[in-house]
């Protein structure tokens, strides 16, 4: 039979499959070229596809998905991200134990100035008060050290308790040296024997000249005003002596 030209001619079957393939292909090439474009130039849109793609591959099991997606760059990411997270909670918590020791060694190093101090004042205020003793005790000798003789023993007791005194005082402050950790001084003053009235009196006569320089020159030293020493007059001695004892000859009677 011959074909009519005024009909047209439908396309064949084969024909129509050929264009939907051309058509699906060419949706499918823009497809991934749009999905590889966004997933270059969005994070955003990466993780969805990498999202999509697990959720799909999960349908075998979750560590099948796992397993294929291990080398993503999404997965080596997040692999990353996590060891470096890892790693800086790490050093966090290191950080932190270290300020705590900080802070635990400096409240120490408080409670410890703190009782230093307080035992530096105890210290001060004990040779405060010896000190006040002595100077009270001194001060009180001076009216029987001005008598001949009588004097010179008072003098020695009082050189004594001013040795004793001294010694207590360089305890303290070897106790303050020991407790900073800096030793200690040693005492030799501590055994230091004053003379007797005896051996004062047989030394007088050689002696008693360097020792008026002695004391004359430490008070200048110390820029201390001390009255003119010299040996005393007759009548020194007379009203020295007699106020407390009637010597005769040297003492007029009542």
């Amino acid at each position: 039979m011959t074909r009519d030209p005024s009909i047209p001619q439908q396309p064949s079957l084969w024909r129509r499959f050929v264009a939907f393939k051309t058509l699906l292909v060419s949706f499918s090439l823009v497809g991934l070229l749009a999905s590889n474009v966004a997933s270059l130039v969005s994070a955003g849109a990466h993780d969805w596809m990498h999202n999509a793609l697990w959720r799909v591959l999960s349908i075998g099991g979750q560590a099948v998905a796992d397993r294929a997606l291990a080398n993503s760059p999404k997965a080596k990411l997040d692999e990353t991200v996590k060891v470096k997270t890892a790693d800086l909670d790490s050093k966090n918590r290191l950080q932190a134990k270290e300020l705590e020791d900080v802070h635990v060694k400096n409240r120490k190093l408080a409670q410890q100035l703190d009782t230093n101090g307080k035992q530096a004042k105890a210290t001060v205020a004990a040779v405060h008060q010896r000190l006040v003793k002595g100077v009270s005790r001194n001060v009180a000798a001076l009216p029987s050290e001005s008598i001949p003789y009588l004097g010179l023993g008072v003098t020695l007791a009082v050189t004594s308790l001013d040795i004793y005194d001294a010694c207590q005082t360089m305890k303290d402050f070897n106790d303050l040296l020991r407790m900073m950790g800096q030793g200690e001084e040693k005492p030799d003053l501590c055994g230091q024997k004053v003379p007797t009235v005896d051996q004062v009196l047989a030394s007088t006569k050689a002696e008693w000249r360097s020792s008026v320089q002695r004391v004359t020159d430490d008070a200048k030293a110390f820029k201390v005003a001390v009255p003119d020493v010299r040996l005393p007059t007759r009548e020194e001695m007379t009203k020295a002596s007699c106020a407390a004892v009637a010597v005769p000859y040297l003492c007029p009677e009542k």
